[in-house]
């Protein structure tokens, strides 16, 4: 849907067209999105499910407490036409355990915690780049083991289903492993003993991280600009938003930032993709209209990892695209051919408006800069709720 006004040639939209129209033929419903867990129809505790796409697999997994394998392409419609899935992988209890800690705690003690009543409003607009970053991180590290994260426990009630999303996302590029469990955070590692009994069942295999590992992280995924180069931004053709698609409350956000935010720049297109019940919900809410008045864009029923050439995708070779997302920020120089640049969702408002910007957000170039990108939070600014 929309293609047409995006500008796609008919070529390769009827293809694609007649594959979805053959998908609602069996009787899938008009869905299309990379994100499930955004429906109203989502799976629940202990459900086992069929899901192919890696970040949606590890949030059910993780967030939602479902239960599926990563599949490949097809098992997912075999599965849906006999009703069974095989009884194997993270179907079964004792293979949904934790094999590694990763252990996060000194940096939250030492950068985050010290600091979280302080005020600091630019730096605040920057904490949802951490998610993404250390979901990143975590999947490297975990080494395709299942990993229970622990050390976030004090921050359990700032994180909002939008960071788990983004850091689902990004531990799915680099880790294998289709779950992770967060101490007090996720539903099956909310009690202390089973945390407990988790670490124990790790058998001594630790990773704890450091600011620096997550100032590294950041420069794998901010590859579009060599930092001993330059520290401010090069030009951004193309600010890409939407991998996994957007939720209705990241359009609220995005509605509340460019509605403070100057004019965008006529040279740099902005482009949100996002499922057609998010949309529609959007666009009641009046989200959409201010968007698209500042100069969004808008595409349903795919996402960005199937967005690979123009019209789409700038045309010059030596173009730069920026995202606020962990996955596309990895795989986006692969798909398109094109720099990539990460950024917090304010940073990429703030190129689209031709703003200069620095090499990373706020946050990792101070010691103790995490603190303050909670402080305005914890008094409510995202309506942060925990994921129980």
């Amino acid at each position: 849907r929309r293609w047409a006004a995006l500008g796609v040639p008919s070529d390769l939209a009827s293809p694609a067209n007649k594959v979805g129209s053959a998908y609602l033929e069996l009787g899938c419903t008009e869905s299309f999105t990379c994100a499930p867990y955004l429906l109203p129809s989502k799976p629940g505790l202990g459900e086992d499910i069929v899901w192919g796409e890696s970040n949606a697999v590890v949030y059910s997994n993780s967030v939602l407490g479902a239960r599926t394998d990563k599949v490949a392409d097809y098992f997912d419609i075999c599965a849906a036409l006999i009703g069974r899935v095989p009884l194997s992988g993270v179907h079964l209890a004792n293979n949904r355990r934790p094999r590694i800690v990763i252990d996060i705690r000194d940096v939250v003690n030492e950068h985050i915690l010290p600091l979280i009543e302080d005020n600091d409003q630019e730096t605040s607009m920057d904490l949802d780049a951490f998610f993404p970053i250390f979901g990143y991180l975590v999947g490297t590290l975990s080494d395709g083991l299942i990993p229970i994260v622990v050390g976030m426990e004090g921050l359990s009630e700032f994180i909002t289903e939008d960071d788990l999303k983004s850091f689902c996302a990004a531990f799915g590029t680099t880790g294998t492993a289709p779950l992770v469990h967060v101490a007090q955070i996720t539903p099956e590692a909310m009690d202390q003993s089973t945390v407990e009994a988790m670490i124990d069942g790790c058998k001594g295999r630790i990773e704890r991280i450091t600011h620096r590992q997550l100032v590294d992280s950041y420069r794998l995924l901010n590859r579009g600009v060599h930092e001993d180069k330059d520290e401010k931004l090069d030009k951004v053709d193309l600010v890409a938003f939407g991998n996994p698609h957007l939720s209705l409350h990241e359009c609220k956000r995005l509605a509340e930032l460019v509605q403070s935010s100057p004019p965008k720049d006529p040279g740099v297109r902005v482009m949100a993709t996002l499922s057609r019940h998010v949309f529609e919900a959007a666009y009641s809410q009046g989200y959409v209209e201010t968007l698209e008045s500042f100069g969004v864009e808008f595409i349903n029923d795919t996402c960005w990892c199937m967005l690979l050439d123009p019209p789409i995708i700038p045309p010059d070779p030596n173009a730069t695209v920026m995202t606020n997302s962990g996955k596309y920020a990895h795989y986006g120089p692969g798909l398109t051919n094109r720099k990539m640049r990460f950024g917090s969702m304010s940073q990429c408002i703030g190129a689209a408006t031709g703003q200069p910007l620095s090499m990373r957000p706020v946050w990792l170039l101070q010691k103790r800069g995490f603190t303050s990108l909670l402080s305005c939070i914890s008094r409510g600014r995202m309506g942060r709720l925990a994921v129980r």
